[in-house]
């Protein structure tokens, strides 16, 4: 299901210009009619004529929706258009921007062909609509939302993603350091909604390390973003038996909460022994920058030492 959740933003901004431009090219926005008139029209191509996305950050589909979206498409048919581009170089072959879901429902369906809507993109220009595009989806979890913001984020300031959270979080601790992005941040976020850039930095990059395990299931929806992060805070060794029983037995976040609170503490490493710890800081070094007093009674207690051990011989 999709909801526009969009608003228009500050005209003057690239990157304003560049979202509102996706909007009206995914049919999300309300373009005049001038806008409409030039917009092509839906075409039909068959779907070996298509290729999903290498870059789409949505990797899951969940295979029983998929089924029930299927047996739709055999009633009713593909009601709305796939949106993809040609590739260079590859004559009568296209990537789909957005719509993988629904080319994947239709091979299930045993369709031929499905309607698109072919637009001459730069990757860039693709990558942004695919993210507008993803953003809307109601079902679209919390991994996935964080990974198509980031990228949107990265598209602004012309970095990489990695490179784009370190900013967001150097502009959320000290946003004096860099005025203009944060004005750029307050607009984007403005225009996708639901959050401010402040808000998505302390809640939503946290996501990004969570363990690769527990980060699947949240991807898969299995596993509620709550629940995620709490179940991340459990000791390592625990984390797939807590998943496991989070999974099969529905477990709320309360009972979570308290299952991770069962937890046996992890044992105490054995302290080191006096030896090991008078060889990892006895040198010379060391003794000369004892006091005097402190130093003579250390030379001693090694002389000493080196007598119990019979090796004052040894070592003359």
């Amino acid at each position: 299901m999709t909801k526009n959740r969009f608003q228009r933003g500050n005209q003057a901004s690239g990157l304003g210009n560049l979202l509102n431009r996706s909007l009206q090219m995914s049919g999300v926005g309300t373009p005049d009619l001038a806008d409409q008139q030039r917009l092509p029209e839906a075409q039909v191509l068959p779907l070996s004529a298509l290729m999903a996305n290498p870059r789409q950050p949505r990797r899951f589909f969940d295979p029983a929706s998929l089924q029930q979206l299927s047996e739709s498409l055999k009633e009713r048919g593909v009601l709305q258009p796939l949106m993809v581009r040609p590739l260079e170089g590859q004559n009568g072959q296209y990537e789909i921007v957005y719509g993988e879901r629904r080319w994947r429902a239709a091979q299930l369906a045993q369709l031929s062909e499905v309607p698109v809507l072919i637009r001459d993109l730069t990757p860039q220009e693709a990558e942004i609509i695919s993210a507008v595009e993803n953003l809307q989806r109601e079902d679209l979890n919390r991994y996935d939302e964080v990974v198509y913001k980031l990228r949107l984020v990265a598209q602004l300031f012309e970095i990489t993603p990695e490179e784009a959270s370190s900013v967001l979080k150097g502009l959320r601790a000290n946003p004096e350091s860099g005025p203009e992005k944060v004005t750029q941040l307050d607009e984007l976020f403005t225009q996708l909604g639901r959050e401010q850039w402040r808000s998505f930095v302390t809640n939503g990059l946290p996501v990004l390390r969570l363990p690769p395990s527990i980060a699947d299931a949240l991807q898969s929806g299995a596993l509620e973003y709550s629940k995620a992060v709490l179940l991340s805070r459990a000791p390592e060794q625990h984390h797939k038996a807590l998943l496991k029983r989070v999974i099969t037995k529905n477990l709320t976040h309360a009972e979570l909460k308290e299952a991770i609170a069962k937890l046996k503490p992890a044992a105490p490493q054995p302290a080191a022994s006096p030896l090991s710890q008078v060889k990892r800081h006895l040198s010379v070094q060391r003794l000369s920058q004892l006091p005097e007093q402190q130093r003579q009674r250390a030379e001693t207690l090694i002389s000493e030492l080196a007598d119990l051990l019979q090796i004052s011989n040894q070592s003359s």
